[in-house]
């Protein structure tokens, strides 16, 4: 039997592998779901894996109790929906906590930024708005690219990119009154600064206020059906390179600014030609751990149980720079159009590249496909590793190669 337990907060996708995370040191997961209906792209999960499954039916002093009565060591979230629940309940059980006073602004993009600027760290510039006209009016004082996007989105669900103040207010017009990512009401929106520069993923997790990096990743990106910066590849870089030194300070003043004093975070920040700026933050562990394992040994999974169960450990080796044993990388094809699938033409070239590891379908022959705008579109995903990172990047590069409307046949009648 278990020691003891601890409970996540919408264990779906990777933070599923909370499980084996916390098993590893004599742990359980009970299981706490936000929501008793499965969100928009969330698999579901084998109950029999948790301890205990608890569903939040709106009354926060009864979940808190129930949860309370199985006496966990720590409450933190699994995904980005269940941060602030997380936050709410670890606070109301006195386990170790990010609290709720910035809980918000953990979640809402706008929010964040907002709070780095008065807490002094170099942000972009935005606004909050549902009115066109105000949208309209600051884009053209912006005079530049602007990103408008759901407050509180994910996945990169309804980001557009808007070269004119009347491609903002289409923007605006077609997100109002939509559903997010994570089925929220769209009502308002952000609208950002288009910031010039490389984007890189910054996944780290905190113990007690004191924070240590699991992994930096680069990031590919295409322009493709619309999107200007739609993601197709992330790339796990050496500890010690040259970027990582500019990423990192930054990134733990963003932690610091959001109150991020427990568990794992999860930033994507561009270096511009000003310096790191923060594009958004997730309160919550990255979905890249999975790609770790091998090339490094460990990541933001293993590191959190130390944060909450072996606090001790953690704070004895916080800071150590990871080790990247091999190159490793995830990547995705993108979908030219919309329609049924007949086959892809080149997908056994791809699967026979060298570094190729493993390559998922997620869509098959004879399913619809659709145009690839978001992160739940990619229609085949592919995890590479090789230990000559070169052999690597030239696989990505031929995967670019190999994809686009050559790929697909589709049946658009």
């Amino acid at each position: 039997m278990p020691d003891f337990q601890v409970a996540v907060v919408d264990a779906f996708g990777t933070s599923h592998r909370y499980v084996d995370a916390f098993a590893a040191a004599g742990c359980a997961v009970i299981h706490v779901r936000s929501t008793p209906d499965l969100l928009p792209g969330v698999a579901p999960v084998d109950p029999a894996r948790f301890s205990h499954t608890l569903f939040d039916e709106g009354n926060l002093d009864d979940l808190a109790g129930r949860l309370a009565a199985l006496r966990p060591r720590a409450v933190l979230p699994g995904r980005e929906s269940g941060v602030e629940l997380a936050d709410a309940l670890s606070e109301r059980l006195g386990l170790p906590s990010n609290g709720t006073v910035l809980s918000a602004t953990r979640r809402d993009k706008y929010l964040q930024i907002e709070r780095l600027r008065a807490q002094g760290v170099p942000a972009m510039r935005q606004l909050r708005t549902g009115d066109a006209a105000e949208l309209r009016a600051w884009h053209a004082e912006l005079g530049r690219t602007a990103v408008v996007k759901p407050l509180r989105g994910a996945l990169g669900h309804g980001v557009r990119f808007c070269d004119s103040p009347d491609e903002s207010a289409a923007a605006l017009a077609a997100l109002r009154n939509a559903t997010s990512a994570l089925g929220e009401r769209i009502t308002e929106v952000v609208a950002q600064e288009y910031l010039t520069g490389a984007e890189y993923i910054v996944n780290t997790v905190s113990c007690e206020g004191v924070h240590t990096v699991t992994d930096v990743w680069s990031t590919d990106r295409v322009t493709a059906n619309g999107v200007r910066d739609l993601v197709v590849a992330q790339i796990l870089l050496r500890s010690d390179d040259p970027c990582v030194d500019d990423l990192v300070p930054y990134a733990f003043r963003v932690l610091d600014a959001l109150g991020i004093r427990h568990g794992p975070a999860h930033l994507e920040i561009k270096l511009t030609p000003d310096g790191p700026r923060l594009v958004e933050a997730g309160a919550r562990p990255s979905g890249l751990p999975y790609h770790v394992a091998d090339a490094i040994g460990e990541g933001q999974l293993e590191w959190a149980v130390d944060a909450y169960v072996r606090p001790r450990r953690f704070l004895a080796r916080a800071g150590t720079p990871y080790r990247r044993k091999v190159a490793a990388a995830w990547a995705a094809l993108v979908s030219p159009a919309s329609g049924r699938l007949v086959r892809y033409r080149a997908l056994d070239e791809v699967r026979e590249l060298e570094s190729v590891r493993e390559l998922t379908p997620l869509v098959r022959p004879g399913e619809e496909i659709a145009a690839t705008t978001w992160d739940l579109g990619y229609p085949v995903v592919l995890s590479l590793r090789h230990p000559v990172e070169a052999v690597l990047r030239r696989d990505l590069n031929t995967v670019r190669y190999l994809d686009g409307a050559a790929m697909y046949e589709i049946d658009t009648a």
